[in-house]
């Protein structure tokens, strides 16, 4: 066990490296917890004792206050820079008033490289220093005035979105350095002709300012000839805004904006490119609110449905399965709840890799509690969405252990909304298939004829789709189920499936699940009589042009019937289903589909030669 005097030295190293720093950051007690989230994680034990060695080295000079307002005196702060004399990236948050900058002109800050101010007021002024390139000031709304860059003859950036500056002259005293200029969101600029004089400007973000702004950058193109069209900068404009020192309102309207973008199928390059992925990721943690949380989680969903197996497994990478779960727990809101499942439903689409590393990360009996009376009606439908594609692959076994069937079941009956229905049958379907235990076990829970009511009674054509789906993965393979199944009475409402009113998706899966019915020579005699309820309706089908896969499920319902009964294959012979065997034998179909059709004429035939 380590000693108290080996951890107090091991602490004084860390903090002696800390006062050491090139990157000060001056704020109040609040913001400098929120500081945790840039360190890296094996610094955050000695956070307690680096900032107290910080706030030692600097004389006092970092305010402990109970509120970000808090702030610090201009005295003190002219106390730190006379010992951080070395600093090259000083950041000021909660800054009171103007005066307090005054010690950065006097202060020995010969290297200093890059200045950010929070909470500022109206006029920056004064001397900032000839070796300053970066200068962050957004987010203060109230400055109407940047007289101080006047001092900055090395400027490159100046990012100041959402302030209130209207005269840009001062930049021509960075003529030859300014490569970027960050505007967003700050409207009271109306002229763009001083820019014309930083021959080197490459970056203009221009996003929510004045549209008689646009107009103006066609002319300023002519001079700035390294000038990139506006909307080219306008994701690693956004991204900045994600900034931790940046204020709530304008980091959620950052992700809001980033939303809308990825809606609109960008490159997902282009997201790398400007480092959107992990800026998001960080906004899920518990220093964000609700409105930030579910907005990330948002953009991630956005993400991950449009860019392919590529992207879900850069969200993955970046760290965001281990908090979007987290985002599940009661502590959230409904909102982060139901934003949160959705992104991962997306993540875990089609993405084995994924879908192990969500279970792994708790999931699954997150998202199953979310299935409960509890949770509204949205947050319910995310929490099934994800478990079906989590089931799709993997998990099967995992996520019936939670003791899910009983509340699917539950869902399926009328009290739910009819995409309840359809998502609670999805994955009881995912769960069934290929697993014989699953398909005794939801079969026992009573799902066979609520599925089957379901089916007779609502006759909403997705509804009818996905509970003939899940009885088609219940009777897979399983004799009992597919006895169940005819006993509880659904060919009725599986001819009628089969019909010209219903849609191809419905068509097929009637078709599939009288298949599976047919199979084997399990309750040969009642099955087939059943059955034959459906043929003048399959054999319509398949002379009919429709889809492949229609045609394909047809095939094979009647290459089944025809290995049964003499009466049976009579029945099918007249009602016309050898032409219409040979007919699709010619046509384009699918390989299997010919297969099937083979098969029946083939029936067919021996049906005949023992005649």
């Amino acid at each position: 066990m380590q000693t108290r005097r080996s951890a107090q030295a091991e602490s004084d190293a860390i903090a002696s490296a800390a006062s050491a720093s090139a990157h000060a950051v001056l704020l109040s007690q609040d913001l400098w917890v929120e500081l945790q989230r840039w360190m890296d994680p094996s610094s955050k034990v000695a956070l307690r004792s680096v900032s107290k060695a910080m706030r030692r080295q600097v004389d006092g000079a970092v305010a402990v206050g109970s509120s970000p307002a808090s702030g610090f005196a201009a005295a003190k702060l002219a106390a730190a820079l006379a010992r951080w004399h070395a600093v090259r990236h000083l950041t000021l948050l909660a800054v009171a008033k103007a005066s307090d900058l005054k010690p950065l002109a006097t202060a020995p800050l010969s290297r200093l490289e890059s200045l950010t101010i929070r909470q500022w007021g109206t006029t920056l002024s004064g001397n900032l220093g000839a070796t300053l390139r970066t200068l962050d000031v957004g987010g203060c709304g109230a400055l109407c005035s940047i007289d101080a860059v006047r001092s900055c003859v090395k400027l490159v950036c100046l990012r100041m979105p959402c302030v209130n500056v209207a005269d840009l002259k001062p930049l021509t005293a960075c003529s030859e350095t300014l490569g970027e200029l960050w505007l967003a969101g700050s409207g009271a600029v109306t002229n763009l002709a001083p820019l014309k004089a930083c021959l080197s400007l490459r970056k203009l973000d221009l996003r929510g300012c004045n549209p008689e702004l646009h107009s103006q950058v066609d002319d300023l193109q002519l001079t700035c000839t390294q000038l990139a069209n506006p909307a080219s900068v306008e994701l690693e404009g956004l991204v900045h805004e994600l900034q931790p020192n940046m204020k709530p309102d304008i980091r959620t309207a950052a992700l809001e904006e980033l939303a809308d973008i990825a809606e609109e199928g960008r490159p997902l390059q282009e997201f790398v490119s400007a480092g959107a992925i992990p800026a998001v990721v960080r906004l899920l943690g518990p220093e964000s609110t609700a409105d930030m949380q579910s907005a990330a989680a948002n953009v991630l969903q956005i993400l991950a449905s449009g860019h392919g197996d590529q992207v879900q497994t850069a969200i993955a990478v970046a760290g965001a399965i281990p908090d979007l779960v987290w985002l599940l727990e009661p502590r959230s809101c409904a909102d982060v709840q139901e934003a949160a499942a959705r992104a991962l439903s997306e993540l875990a689409f089609s993405h084995t890799q994924n879908q192990a590393a969500i279970a792994a990360a708790g999931a699954i009996p997150a998202l199953v509690r979310l299935l409960g009376p509890v949770s509204s009606t949205h947050v319910q439908v995310a929490a099934a969405r994800a478990l079906f594609h989590l089931a799709a692959d993997l998990n099967k076994d995992a996520i019936t252990a939670t003791g899910v069937v009983p509340v699917l079941v539950r869902l399926l009956r009328p009290g739910s909304s009819g995409v309840m229905q359809t998502l609670a049958a999805a994955v009881l379907s995912n769960l069934a298939s290929e697993h014989a235990h699953n398909q005794t076990a939801i079969a026992a829970a009573g799902a066979i004829p609520v599925l089957v009511q379901r089916l007779e009674t609502d006759l909403t054509p997705h509804v009818q789709s996905a509970m003939t789906f899940a009885l088609s993965s219940l009777a897979d393979n399983h004799a009992q189920n597919r006895a169940a199944i005819i006993t509880a009475g659904a060919i009725p409402a599986l001819v009628r499936g089969l019909g010209p009113e219903s849609s191809a998706a419905l068509q097929a899966s009637a078709a599939s699940l009288l298949c599976n019915l047919m199979c084997q020579n399990d309750a040969q005699d009642q099955a087939a009589a059943a059955v034959s309820a459906a043929i003048p309706a399959l054999v319509q089908l398949l002379g009919l042009n429709v889809s492949a896969r229609v045609q394909k499920a047809v095939a094979q319902a009647l290459r089944n019937l025809t290995s049964k009964t003499a009466q049976i294959k009579a029945a099918i012979t007249a009602a016309g289903a050898i032409p219409a065997a040979v007919q699709l034998l010619g046509s384009e179909s699918s390989a299997s589909a010919h297969a099937a059709a083979a098969d029946v004429l083939r029936n067919l035939a021996s049906k005949n030669a023992d005649d």
